[in-house]
């Protein structure tokens, strides 16, 4: 952290006791001496009156008293003068460390205040200064920061000791730079970096200033913006699609089933022509079913909205996914909150969306697994949300294919149509949620949906798992 605002100190009230104190003492014996000097001067005038004749030894006393006051007289007008110039140097140092306090203190509650981590180093590879943003950013606390090398903080193959290895042995500074960093917590965020030299008061290289935030909400944002712009071009033109190939379709189904009764009637229907109109028959239907998936995401059902306990919601979709499980060796787990809202929303399609994401997640672990299904309750921005998260140790999912997953038409599976998740993300937006993915190739893959609470004030249910 910054250096803290510095405080009245015994040492600066001795300090302030000490200057009156010297004072005092001037005074006193700038009057002891003077008080010795009149009594010298009494003495010697009372002689010139008792004694008939004066001698010489007297005017010479006399005289050499006269010389001797003003000599101390300008002695105490010297230390005087040397006090009171003290006195007010004093006060003016005084004066200054109090303003270049409160310029210190105003650029230390700046620093503080601003939602940019920064990060100071200086020439020996020391970190100096570490705000608070810092500390939410990276996830340490400044304590265990402050006055310790870099290189024992951050290491080898950490993107930050990269960067303030650059800047600080070869003076190479980034701007902008956006990497995925591991945080203490185990959690993975997308981090934006700048590094910028620190000079000093003689305008000589002092180290380096590290600035860092944490985008990962503005990327998914601009993600979000972006598949909406992708999604908002397609309707259009899958309602279109779809809606003319539905009739020549169906009219080719009717009269495969026409021709398939035909040839039965007549007696002439071989062996491999039944196997061929089957192969005809089962590919006209899974036509059919692709046509249905077009027009779910070009005009999704409508959306009736009313109040869907979490809790009844997921243990339905457990049952429903449980045989399945079974079937391919995945353990199936649920975990709930024991604070629940209920959810302002279509169980029908709520239930589309998780049944479609928990599939995605089987197909990720073909042979067995762990699938973990967990529902909390949030407060953010004085709403309440529930987050639903299904979490796999899959496979995972590469980082450039996450940006394209709610792509429609866009699969990473050879028999997909690449429509379920677009779907989904169209579903989601009709309830006011969001719909994130997190991955990593080889450690699984998390998907956290939210939904906006019913109520303001929220029930107990319980937890199973």
């Amino acid at each position: 952290m910054f250096r803290p605002i510095p405080e009245t100190t015994l040492y600066r009230r001795v300090l302030y006791r000490l200057v009156v104190s010297v004072l005092l003492v001037l005074a006193l014996a700038v009057f002891v001496i003077l008080l010795f000097s009149l009594e010298r001067r009494t003495l010697l005038l009372r002689g010139f009156t008792e004694g008939e004749n004066a001698s010489t030894v007297l005017f010479h006393a006399l005289w050499q008293s006269r010389s001797d006051l003003i000599i101390e007289t300008l002695l105490v007008f010297l230390v005087s003068s040397i006090g009171i110039a003290a006195v007010i140097m004093f006060f003016h140092y005084d004066t200054a460390r109090k303003t270049l306090e409160e310029v210190k203190g105003l650029a230390r509650n700046i620093l503080q205040s601003i939602p940019t981590g920064v990060l100071t180093i200086n020439q020996g590879g020391i970190i100096s200064a570490m705000n608070p943003a810092a500390e939410a950013i990276l996830n340490r606390a400044s304590s265990e920061l402050l006055g310790i090398g870099y290189d024992a903080v951050f290491p080898e193959g950490d993107p930050i000791r990269r960067i303030l290895d650059g800047a600080l042995k070869e003076r190479s500074h980034v701007s902008q730079e956006d990497f995925l960093y591991e945080c203490g917590d185990l959690s993975s965020r997308t981090i934006r970096v700048s590094t910028a030299e620190l000079t000093g008061d003689d305008k000589e290289p002092a180290g380096v200033i590290l600035q860092a935030q944490d985008v990962s909400e503005w990327l998914g944002l601009e993600r979000r913006v972006h598949v909406a712009e992708k999604l908002a071009a397609l309707h259009t033109l899958s309602a279109g699609v779809a809606h003319e190939l539905r009739n020549p379709l169906s009219a080719m189904d009717l009269n495969l089933h026409l021709l398939e009764e035909e040839f039965k009637d007549n007696g002439t229907l071989t062996e491999p022509g039944a196997r061929y109109l089957g192969v005809v028959n089962a590919e006209c239907q899974r036509l059919s079913g692709i046509l249905d998936n077009f027009m779910k995401f070009a005009r999704p059902g409508p959306v009736v909205l009313h109040e869907i306990d979490v809790r009844t919601l997921i243990d339905h979709i457990m049952m429903l996914m449980r045989f399945e499980a079974e079937e391919l060796g995945i353990r199936l787990e649920q975990v709930m909150d024991e604070q629940m809202l209920p959810v302002l929303g279509d169980a029908t399609q709520i239930s589309q969306v998780l049944i479609n994401i928990i599939v995605n997640a089987f197909h990720a672990m073909p042979n067995g697994g762990h699938c973990r299904i967990s529902a909390t309750q949030r407060k953010a921005a004085g709403k309440y949300w529930i987050e639903i998260t299904v979490k796999d140790n899959g496979v995972g999912i590469a980082k450039k294919q996450l940006s394209r997953l709610f792509e429609p038409f866009y699969t990473t599976k050879p028999s997909g149509t690449g429509l379920g998740l677009a779907i989904a993300y169209r579903i989601m937006q009709d309830h006011g949620g969001t719909i994130q993915v997190s991955s990593l190739p080889g450690s699984g893959t998390a998907v956290m949906t939210q939904f906006p609470a019913a109520i303001d004030q929220p029930r107990k249910v319980g937890m199973r798992s």
